[in-house]
């Protein structure tokens, strides 16, 4: 599948689908529906398309998980914010900086300095600094 390159910023073709693990050296955007079998390795900040599917790990800076996706593996986010969007479902969550859990996310854990959890969500433990609940 084609990978388009502007910059430091990467894009995934429409409709893709990856075999095999993917390392990307920069920020990654992703459309859509697309389908990645192993660990994705972004060393920017990832932008995960709706309904797209992830079989392993993701590894990334920082991350917007779109509604409707869903992460097999382990989402581990170094340093900046992680958005996962209304019904994704994550296994586990794991970031060194801010989680924004939106309504109706599933995840069997979420790790986070803060987190920020906005309406109801489906989660095993949620471990933080700062947990704040907020219902809609």
């Amino acid at each position: 599948m084609k990978v388009f390159v502007k910059d430091k910023t990467y894009l995934a073709e429409r409709g893709s689908y990856f075999k095999e693990s993917v390392k990307i050296d920069g920020d990654f955007i992703v459309p859509p529906k697309t389908q990645f079998w192993r660990d994705l390795v972004v060393t920017g900040n990832l932008s995960l398309g709706v309904g797209s599917r992830v079989g392993g790990n993701i590894t990334c800076n920082g991350a917007v998980i779109s509604r409707g996706c869903l992460v097999e593996g382990e989402l581990i986010s170094d340093t900046d914010q992680v958005t996962i969007c209304d019904g994704a479902r994550v296994r586990v969550i794991k970031s060194n900086g801010n989680v924004l859990l939106r309504p109706g996310i599933v995840s069997d854990e979420v790790h986070g300095e803060n987190i920020l959890v906005m309406g109801k969500v489906h989660c095993g433990k949620l471990m933080g600094r700062n947990t704040r609940v907020i219902n809609q």
